[in-house]
């Protein structure tokens, strides 16, 4: 049957699905000593966003070649991200537990606004790193600008990121199928965003270096 066919629309659909579960299972492994994390959120994004526009790479090759080119930079700049959101979580928990619970709604909105942009900057830093070769002030400047410039689409981010595990706790007798189900489609999704952006952002250097070579 052509279905079944490796060349199949079925088949490819299902090869690309067993790629983004492969790429979720390699990333938590790779996270667990804590420090890695910065790398293995690159490696993922680097191959998820290759599959998405076709390239058709070998998973985990494309994987452990990111994570190795990119884990020095991104390994400093998610320590600093890493130490800035340590200061964050005490600041929540005295807001939450300590002294400061009974601080003004507004203040109180005003840390939790803070607190998604320090989360979406360093989400944005893992794909553009994984795109771009910049140095560490470049990533964290350029992170910086990506996430406020599509602070609605973070917030859909956002969602989709965390809605899986929340999901996988309230049916916890489904929750490695309901992870690897939620977690497959949210990386193709954001992987696709992400794309987007990255290609819009090399169009508008095109356009700015074509501008400079006319101006010479």
């Amino acid at each position: 049957m052509q279905i079944f066919s490796p060349d199949s629309e079925v088949m490819e659909f299902l090869s690309k699905v067993t790629d983004f579960i492969i790429l979720n299972l390699l990333t938590v492994l790779c996270s667990i000593p804590i420090i890695t994390i910065g790398a293995a959120h690159t490696a993922k994004f680097y191959t998820s966003m290759k599959i998405v526009r076709g390239e058709e790479p070998s998973v985990t090759k494309s994987y452990f070649k990111s994570f190795k080119d990119n884990f020095p930079q991104v390994t400093v700049a998610w320590l600093i991200v890493l130490l800035v959101g340590l200061v964050l979580a005490f600041d929540w928990y005295n807001v939450l537990y300590g002294r400061a619970a009974s601080m003004p709604i507004l203040l109180k909105a005003v840390l939790g606004v803070l607190s998604f942009v320090v989360w979406s900057v360093a989400y944005c830093m893992f794909p553009f790193e994984a795109r771009y070769k910049v140095t560490l002030k470049e990533l964290f400047k350029a992170s910086m600008v990506m996430a406020l410039l599509n602070f609605p689409r973070m917030v859909l981010i956002f969602i989709v990121t965390f809605l899986p595990y929340i999901i996988c706790a309230w049916y916890i007798e489904w929750g490695l199928a309901i992870w690897l189900l939620c977690t497959t489609v949210t990386l193709c999704y954001i992987s696709r965003e992400f794309n987007k952006q990255l290609e819009m952002l090399n169009k508008e250097e095109e356009i700015v270096e074509s501008g400079n070579n006319e101006a010479c």
